[in-house]
């Protein structure tokens, strides 16, 4: 009997290091993969170096398929593929929302309410999220305001409260977040609705010029801000300048925003040949 205790005892005893062990492996796995994803993101003006970091978050989904951060930057990948190479085809923003949207619903207290409204993210839904969401809440309604912009806000209307309390919600726990990337998000969703939606200008420029103000490099804030307060106001003299301003920003090929900075230099100069767009004309 007392051999066979022992015996029982080792054998707990390999058990529970070999589980240690096959933890220890997962989590240098987990690192790994962050960690090589991350640095390749970083390289992301180049197309090619930006795929091989979807790759990598892909693959870290497969190994890992309910972890939410890694949700939460294949959000982040995907959208600045759509906004930095637009022309390549790939329906970024829409996917971008579909992995962001999937990280928040990982949260159960989020995902129960949003179902319980069929769909619907509220701002009672909302406030249940934190701070650690923050990166998949300021992605999604990034990714979201810029798809309903491509489609035409008036035909996705519906959409407008929920991308809003998303980047309220990112504001109000961590405003700081990526250099204001959480005001930027709202900046946008005050901004996007249309003349009979009442769009929030005033705080929508405030939102925006929090931004600037956290991440005075990042040239796409300034150009947000222009296109969609700044012109919608009628300020031509303003909107002339800001844009101007973006367009002569000299761009150092070590400046991290780089492939950003270089897409809101072209939206910039587009927008100057186009002349002032109030949008609403004519309502």
């Amino acid at each position: 009997m007392a051999n066979f205790s022992r015996f029982n005892i080792l054998l707990l005893v390999f058990l529970c290091w070999a589980c240690g062990a096959k933890k220890k492996d997962k989590s240098g796995l987990w690192r790994k993969i962050v960690r090589n994803g991350d640095a390749l993101y970083l390289q992301r003006a180049d197309l090619r170096e930006l795929d091989k970091a979807i790759q990598w978050y892909l693959s870290g989904l497969r190994e890992f398929p309910d972890q939410a951060k890694m949700m939460g930057k294949l959000s982040r990948a995907y959208a600045a593929r759509a906004y930095g190479h637009p022309d390549d085809g790939l329906d970024g923003y829409a996917t971008a929302r579909r992995f962001g949207l999937d990280c928040l619903m990982s949260d159960p207290a989020f995902g129960g309410l949003v179902q319980a409204q069929s769909g619907t993210i509220t701002k009672r839904a909302a406030e249940t999220l934190k701070a650690d969401m923050v990166e998949c809440m300021a992605w999604t309604s990034i990714a979201w305001s810029r798809w309903m912009d491509q489609r035409g806000v008036m035909g996705t209307s519906i959409d407008l409260p929920s991308v809003k309390v998303l980047a309220q919600r990112a504001v109000e726990v961590d405003p700081k977040y990526d250099n204001g990337r959480p005001y930027a998000a709202l900046g946008l969703a005050l901004a996007l609705p249309p003349k009979p939606l009442k769009p929030k200008l005033k705080k929508a420029s405030e939102a925006f010029q929090q931004a600037i103000e956290l991440a005075p490099t990042r040239l796409t804030y300034k150009v947000d801000w222009a296109q969609y307060v700044i012109a919608v106001q009628g300020k031509n003299a303003e909107w002339t300048r800001i844009l101007n301003q973006v367009v002569n920003t000299p761009i150092l090929d070590d400046d991290p925003d780089l492939m950003e900075n270089r897409r809101a230099i072209q939206r910039a100069q587009a927008l100057l040949t186009a002349g002032l767009d109030k949008r609403w004309e004519g309502d």
